[in-house]
């Protein structure tokens, strides 16, 4: 039964088996089989667009560090992009490969044709059934089956890799986004218990958060006490030195008002002319 894609789906029988060998094993050289022959043609492809190395000098690598550097949720997302990217070209690569040899299937079985038996004498039995018997090998041979399915087979095997390179680093990305969330609802819940500590807040975002929520009403700071996790105890020391330190409380009324100046969305659009 063919699928949306138009690929040969695998026996019932098979579902939920792995179809692919993860390990060479030598095939019988003296008698190959089809199998054999297709596995050829594929290695020899791979040999034309995948056999060279493009990999750091022998210099660059004996400069590199022993430790490999701790994967980033950024560096994943560029090995996920150069994964993705590897693969597109794979795919265009292997298409033109596979076009190339489809064409030379197909020049090879027109130059066989035998021009001499395409008149034949009608009287003749034996000439009749001969070309009768042409034209069927002819006929069963025009749509190429077994090309068609080591086309299939080549595809497959090309998906089978990418995917089996692609799933580590997507479960590496997803746990890497959990950590880096634990890592910002922790720094969240975190509240500076003095003037110096605000100050000593290498995060921006961070800083504006606090300003908002001391110069915030009562009701509106519990909600925000409730969205990041914030304790009346934690709050109470820096929302004291805020209403007794007019420097502080000016410093912290023009820190909101330069990011509401910087905030894009607050910034007046230009009035069109025919308003004028």
């Amino acid at each position: 039964m063919a699928s949306a894609s138009g690929l040969r789906q695998p026996k019932e029988t098979n579902k939920g088996k792995n179809g692919f060998r993860d390990r060479h094993i030598p095939l019988h050289s003296t008698n190959p089989d089809d199998l054999a022959i297709s596995r050829h043609h594929f290695a020899q492809y791979i040999l034309a667009s995948k056999g060279s190395y493009n990999g750091p000098s022998l210099k660059e690598l004996k400069a590199t560090p022993n430790e490999a550097p701790k994967d980033t949720l950024a560096i994943v997302d560029d090995k996920i992009k150069e994964l993705r990217r590897q693969h597109q070209e794979d795919i265009e690569l292997l298409t033109a490969f596979q076009a190339a040899e489809y064409r030379q299937e197909v020049l090879s079985k027109y130059n066989c044709i035998d021009d001499s038996m395409m008149g034949v004498d009608a009287e003749d039995l034996v000439q009749v059934d001969y070309l009768a018997a042409l034209n069927e090998l002819y006929s069963d041979a025009r749509p190429m089956k077994r090309f068609q399915h080591d086309m299939d087979d080549s595809l497959s095997q090309i998906r089978y890799n990418y995917l089996k390179s692609l799933l580590p680093l997507l479960i590496q990305r997803h746990k890497l986004k959990r950590e880096e969330k634990s890592i910002r609802r922790r720094r969240d819940a975190q509240f500076p218990q003095s003037i110096e500590e605000y100050h000593n807040i290498p995060d921006r975002d961070t800083q504006l958060r606090i300003a908002k929520f001391l110069t915030r009403s009562n009701s509106e700071r519990e909600k925000m006490m409730d969205e990041y996790g914030w304790v009346w105890r934690a709050v109470e020391s820096l929302l004291l030195a805020f209403k007794a330190n007019e420097g502080f409380k000016n410093e912290i009324s023009e820190s909101l008002k330069d990011a509401r100046a910087l905030d894009p969305r607050r910034r007046p659009t230009a009035t069109p002319g025919w308003q004028l």
